[in-house]
């Protein structure tokens, strides 16, 4: 027997419901995951930070090789903490407008070189190695 529209609703709802808690739960899983990702990034970032301050204030009294040397701390890591340190923070740059510099408006047509652009849609050249039928001109048409 065929299921009524009653039946038929219960059961889509309880496979939707199953469905929405399974994404309720992943949702919730990955936001939590990337809160505490971002998180592990900053402090991860403030101590690379404060071990390139220290490896530039001591690189008068102790190199990166003797370093790497005394605490087993690879010396292309401990290179880049100094460098990082060493190098001024970069600001993002922000457009101001919505200009490119080829003067549009930033749409994809705009920004297209004109030979990727396809041509606009002329009709075909007659062909001269057609023969002229009807003396007019005019070549016959195939098929007629």
């Amino acid at each position: 027997m065929v299921a009524l529209d009653d039946e038929i609703d219960d059961r889509l709802e309880e496979k939707d419901s199953a469905r929405s808690a399974r994404r309720r739960k992943a949702a919730r899983t990955v936001g939590d995951l990337a809160r505490r990702h971002a998180d592990l990034a900053r402090k991860l970032a403030g101590l690379e930070g404060a071990l390139g301050e220290v490896l530039t204030a001591a690189g008068d009294v102790i190199d990166v090789p003797e370093l790497a040397e005394v605490t087993d701390v690879p010396a292309a890591d401990l290179a880049r903490w100094r460098d990082q340190a060493a190098k001024p923070a970069r600001s993002k740059r922000h457009r101001t407008g919505a200009r490119t510099n080829s003067g549009g408006t930033g749409s994809r047509a705009s920004t297209t070189p004109r030979a990727a652009r396809p041509a606009s849609a002329a009709p075909p050249a007659p062909d001269s190695a057609a023969p002229d039928t009807y003396g007019n001109g005019l070549a016959a048409a195939a098929g007629s």
